[in-house]
């Protein structure tokens, strides 16, 4: 027996509400930039889609027109709805890529799809003010005029995302390093944060505008108010994934600016003026945390106090270090030097005298870029000199630290000021300019404790307990600092072996990674 339409529960004709999730781009330069592919966003207005930045709805609940049902088998007589055709009742799609309008597939079914049920839902009354204006005919251009009115349903959160939008400059990763997850600006790590933490939770109930940014010139331009008028959602929060640094992009010399490497200054300034209109910074911390973290100003503020456990830190001007680095380096040695007598007086456990063996290293930095190991005065004003003045870098300050002979690292991961999760690694060799070379990677506790730390089980827990200590520690810090607790941080401890049952454990980082929970939390 064959059922009729309205049986189904849509016809054709019916006014309904469709999820789009666009694609996630790809990393490693595997989106085909030259193709013309699913990379649809929808803007708010041709100048939103085709000029840079491109701003569009990415994952949303949008109006659409029941063109058709698709059935599956018979059961008991009775046929079973299994996916719905549809046609979007808007017309502003841009390739979120290239700024290109729809049009230009050339194909007269270009917004007509097709998508199973748990995808669609009747039309929410008094959502929506979508204007009639399909074209005529496909080969005239789709209309093009504001959508901005248009509307659109309450959901719970909308997500504000900001996320790197130079496809011919990929955003590339060491997946070794990071694992499966990718680094913390990647696609996959966009996709796999959508895809374990908030559809789980939030299921369709939410919404996803993205900015995708190719340059930091782009900042200025955005209107936080624009933004916050488009959104639906009764909590709205902003996620970043981009890394500021303190240089100028430049992409036509031999060593281009990386992905997603943004001007800090001006990237700043869009989230004071996000945070003024009331738009959380939920990834990756606000603002001022943010700051702190990412300038590694915590290094120099907290190596006196010792119940944080940070190798003796010194920061110097670029001026001074430009001027005579030679005399720079003496003063950096020096004032490591006292920080030493300092902490000796404090504590009989806290090593012998100051060595020259000592660390370089600049804030606004990732993935141990710029990190050069230098043992002496002379060495150490090159690699000043050096870090400071690289080319389109404009970095401030240097900063100097005590070399600490460590055994291994912990990388730990930190939810809701829990310890979660463990991650080894050491290197294995500095090369002839101080940069540390060939990662060594190890999940396993056991093997890594026999392996690199002379199997010795009473020192292992011993270091345990005091990485268990410091965590909190440096959870009370994230708390000071934001008073709405962090949800997710990585703290890198450093494993110095310093006798048969006894360990010392340093912090070496404090990374600019989590979420506040005004949003979605992590786990």
């Amino acid at each position: 027996m064959a059922c009729t339409s309205e049986e189904l529960g849509f016809r054709q004709g019916d006014e309904i509400e469709v999820f789009y999730q666009m694609p996630f781009p790809e990393d490693h330069g595997n989106e085909r930039v030259e193709l013309v592919g699913d990379r649809w966003i929808l803007s708010a207005s041709p100048s939103l889609g085709a000029n840079r930045p491109r701003i569009g709805w990415t994952q949303r609940w949008l109006p659409a027109i029941v063109t058709d049902v698709v059935t599956g088998a018979t059961i008991a007589g009775d046929k079973k709805v299994e996916a719905i055709k549809f046609r979007w009742e808007q017309l502003q799609w841009y390739d979120w890529a290239t700024g290109d309008h729809i049009s230009i597939t050339k194909d007269p079914n270009a917004l007509v799809s097709e998508v199973s049920l748990q995808s669609v839902r009747a039309r929410t009354a008094n959502a929506w003010n979508v204007h009639a204006n399909m074209p005529s005919t496909f080969s005239g251009v789709y209309r093009r005029r504001s959508e901005a009115t248009v509307g659109g349903c309450e959901v719970s959160v909308s997500f504000i995302i900001f996320q790197w939008g130079a496809a011919k400059i990929p955003i590339d990763y060491d997946s070794h390093s990071w694992g499966e997850e990718g680094s913390t600006i990647s696609n996959r790590f966009i996709r796999t944060f959508f895809k374990e933490a908030v559809t789980p939770k939030l299921a369709h109930d939410y919404e996803v505008l993205t900015v995708f940014i190719q340059h930091s010139d782009e900042f200025p331009r955005l209107s936080p108010e624009f933004l916050l008028s488009v959104c639906r959602g009764r909590i709205i929060s902003a996620f970043y994934f981009l890394w500021p640094i303190q240089g100028l992009q430049s992409y036509g010399e031999m060593r281009p600016t990386a992905a997603a490497y943004v001007d800090s200054e001006l990237l700043f300034q869009l989230v004071a003026r996000m945070e003024a209109c009331g738009i959380s910074t939920c990834w990756p911390h606000p603002l001022q945390l943010w700051k702190n973290l990412t300038s590694k100003e915590w290094m120099v503020s907290l190596c006196i106090c010792p119940q944080f456990q940070i190798p003796l830190t010194t920061r110097l001007s670029k001026s001074l270090v430009l001027q005579n680095p030679l005399r720079a380096a003496f003063l950096a040695l020096e004032t490591l030097k006292l920080l030493k007598k300092d902490r000796q007086a404090l504590s009989a456990d806290c090593g012998e005298a100051m060595s020259e063996e000592v660390v370089a290293k600049l804030g606004y930095s990732y993935e141990g870029v710029d990190v050069k190991m230098v043992k002496g005065q002379q060495q150490l004003a090159e690699a000043m000199y050096f870090l400071l003045t690289q080319p389109n870098y404009t970095n401030d300050c240097v900063y100097v630290q005590e070399r600490v002979q460590t055994a291994l690292e912990a990388r730990c991961f930190l939810v809701n000021g829990k310890l979660v999760q463990i991650l080894y690694t050491r290197f294995a060799r500095i090369d002839g300019n101080g940069y540390v070379r060939d990662y060594e990677k190890e999940s396993a506790e056991d093997r890594a404790r026999r392996d690199w730390f002379f199997d010795d089980h009473a020192a292992w827990q011993n270091a345990l307990e005091q990485i268990q200590r410091l965590s909190q520690r440096w959870n009370l810090w994230l708390m000071a600092q934001a008073s709405e607790s962090t949800v997710s941080v990585r703290i890198d401890y450093l494993l110095e072996y310093i006798s048969p049952g006894r360990a010392k454990v340093w912090t070496c980082e404090v990374g600019e990674l989590g979420t506040q929970k005004g949003a979605i939390l992590l786990r």
